[in-house]
């Protein structure tokens, strides 16, 4: 079973980082109503999470854009890559219209398809950099797809709840677009 899964239901439901460092409550900027449609601590943990995903899926999509060796692995690395930033900005926007400031509890963590520091440093000198770059890349779309499923059945905030059901079928169809340019 994916440790995704079940670190976003402790992250959502508890409202802790699910990392090494946890948080007694939500970070002191995220509202507390938790009334069903609000934007709460549910929400907030959820784009907190995948912001910081995305920021180090960022480093491992723009390593591959420029290095990859095979043309239609480098093209989608590059277009991910823009989907990520796009996504970024969507989720700072709902943190801002909801008066919550950012703030990155992951920072430095190991978490499951979030490429860490010593992963992408071992990337830039792998011997088969496509390959390499293929198994981080695909295990941060596997694990993005089961986080952002899991968050469009727990959020109940009507933008946030889209964001995460639209980020669920994007990964699966950037999962399925890998597997097939990749053949495994």
């Amino acid at each position: 079973m994916s440790l995704a899964r079940p670190l976003l239901i402790a992250l959502l439901a508890l409202g802790l980082t699910g990392c090494d460092r946890q948080v007694a409550s939500p970070p002191p900027s995220a509202p507390s109503s938790t009334a069903a449609g609000t934007f709460g601590p549910t929400e907030t943990a959820f784009a907190e999470l995948v912001i910081a995903t995305d920021d180090q899926a960022l480093k491992l999509l723009d390593a591959g854009a420029a290095r990859v060796a095979a043309p239609a692995l480098r093209e989608l690395a590059a277009e991910l890559g823009s989907a990520r930033r796009a996504e970024r900005e969507t989720l700072h926007e709902l943190l801002k219209q909801a008066g919550v400031a950012y703030v990155n509890n992951h920072e430095g963590h190991d978490m499951p398809g979030m490429p860490t520091e010593p992963e992408l440093s071992a990337l830039a000198t792998a011997a088969d950099f496509d390959a390499e770059f293929t198994r981080l890349l695909r295990a941060h779309l596997a694990e993005s797809t089961t986080v952002a499923g899991s968050a469009a059945e727990s959020i109940t905030h009507p933008a946030t709840r889209e964001v995460a059901a639209r980020m669920t079928g994007q990964r699966k169809v950037e999962l399925a677009r890998l597997t097939q340019l990749t053949g495994g």
